[in-house]
């Protein structure tokens, strides 16, 4: 007599269906966790892309209050009215900065060519306190490059 398990194909059977049933759970598993962090990393772009915004916004509003401020100065604190819009200028540069960092070349939030003519206005009234001159012209020209700015975001 031949010993022949019948029960042997059956078992291959069985045992084949096992580790498929365990592979098909293990895909799962990884798809569902590729699935969560897609939708997390879509989430978080969105949020980044909020806070950029809202924080450029800030920066715009805030440096047309201090120009408003500025050319209705006497000429007392001009210098630090003038340094407080170049740093707020200058926050708006890193913004840019930083959404080409994250979005690639080329995404800004604001037009650099705005924030480029506010700077060298900046830079010319710096010189011309510095001489002494009155500083009118430069003030008027740098709030309304401000206000150019303010309208990109409907800042009124």
């Amino acid at each position: 007599m031949y010993s022949f398990d019948v029960n042997r194909r059956s078992r291959k059977d069985k045992r084949r269906t096992q580790i498929l049933i365990l592979l098909i759970f293990i895909l799962a598993v990884l798809l569902i966790g590729v699935t969560y962090t897609l939708l997390k990393s879509r989430n978080f772009e969105g949020t980044t892309r909020e806070v950029l915004i809202t924080r450029a916004i800030s920066e715009a509003g805030d440096a047309q209050a201090t120009v408003y401020r500025l050319t209705q100065s006497s000429g007392t604190g001009s210098a630090a009215l003038l340094a407080t819009v170049r740093q707020h200028i200058y926050c708006l540069q890193c913004l840019n900065t930083l959404a080409g960092n994250i979005y690639g070349a080329g995404t800004v939030v604001v037009n650099p060519e705005l924030l480029n003519t506010c700077m060298a206005t900046l830079d010319l009234a710096t010189v011309r306190m510095q001489a002494g001159n009155v500083l009118t012209e430069q003030f008027t020209l740098l709030r309304d490059q401000i206000n150019d700015i303010a309208a990109t975001f409907n800042l009124k």
